[in-house]
């Protein structure tokens, strides 16, 4: 079934692969943007842009109240800085601010389904057992300052709006963390820095999938339900970056620091998150019907660089 897609985060990481996939269904889209320049580039790719800021009011309220599905992508600023508890009290205020404004100019009756993104990192520590979105939230690293959104939406599901959350896991792809922290050091020669101690098995999922999976519970999600979107396998954190070392064909060094080190570096927010141990499963996903085109590391991480490495040409 086609629709008319609200979009906020279009032009981030996740948004443009999912904004890529809507568009070839046939999808009718209005993307949230803040940029002149952004919006003329999304509209050279089909989409309506919408001009306007999620931390004010604005006319973009009565495009978004037209639509028929929204799928909201769209977070406070986190990049280029180091993440201190004050620069995360911050994201967690304006988030806040960024969703009231979203579903106070919505109407419940008139819309079909909200996906709404969060981040599993409001599940935290899970441990070693495999689980599923019942599981008790123990929020890490960026959890506790996305846990209030997430936890107001239940005011909003019980009041008749049709949200549907969605988890992604550690997403990787030619964009973002991926190409930072795993290719750059790899192709300059230089050490991936892991915590000194045991590396935590956590579960990735390919930037792709997510996007095709938000676009896939837009009509079989369930309103109400939470759904992982997470591969096949969970692994250990440092496997990412021995498989792009081999499709790439270079060695991988590694650098050990202790906590107190990384702390310094990246701030507390993301030193927290490197303790983070967390074996999700997507079976509640895949009982909608979705595959995966990418279901294990070393089928995404080839894809991933190899659509990287054709950026880097083009």
């Amino acid at each position: 079934m086609l629709h008319t897609i609200f979009v906020t985060g279009g032009s981030g990481f996740i948004g443009s692969s999912f904004v890529q996939h809507a568009l070839k269904q046939g999808h009718q889209l209005q993307v949230l943007t803040r940029s002149e320049k952004t919006a003329e580039k999304l509209r050279a790719l089909g989409t309506t842009p919408i001009l306007g800021d999620m931390l004010q009011r604005g006319s973009w309220q009565a495009a978004a109240a037209e639509a028929q599905i929204v799928v909201h992508l769209a977070q406070p600023e986190t990049y280029g800085a180091r993440i201190t508890r004050k620069r995360a009290e911050k994201f967690r205020q304006e988030r806040l601010k960024m969703d009231a404004n979203l579903f106070d100019a919505l109407k419940p009756d008139a819309v079909r389904r909200i996906i709404y993104v969060g981040g599993t990192s409001y599940y935290g520590f899970q441990g070693e057992q495999l689980v599923g979105e019942s599981a008790i939230p123990h929020p890490k690293g960026w959890g506790p300052y996305i846990a209030p959104a997430i936890e107001t939406l239940n005011s909003y599901i019980t009041r008749g709006w049709p949200i549907i959350l969605a988890f992604p896991s550690w997403v990787y792809g030619p964009g973002s963390w991926f190409i930072e922290y795993t290719l750059d050091p790899l192709l300059q020669g230089k050490p991936i820095i892991k915590l000194t101690g045991s590396v935590k098995t956590i579960s990735f999922v390919h930037v792709e999938d997510v996007a095709r999976a938000l676009l896939h519970l837009s009509d079989h999600g369930v309103i109400g339900e939470r759904y992982f979107i997470t591969d096949d396998q969970p692994r250990k954190r440092l496997e990412i970056g021995e498989i792009a070392a081999q499709v790439l064909g270079v060695p991988m060094k590694v650098l050990s620091l202790p906590l107190f080190l990384v702390k310094l570096a990246a701030g507390p927010v993301i030193a927290d998150s490197l303790l983070t141990e967390a074996k999700l499963s997507n079976a509640h996903l895949k009982a909608t019907g979705f595959t995966f085109d990418y279901p294990t590391l070393e089928q995404g991480v080839s894809d991933a660089i190899e659509r990287w490495r054709s950026r880097e040409v083009a």
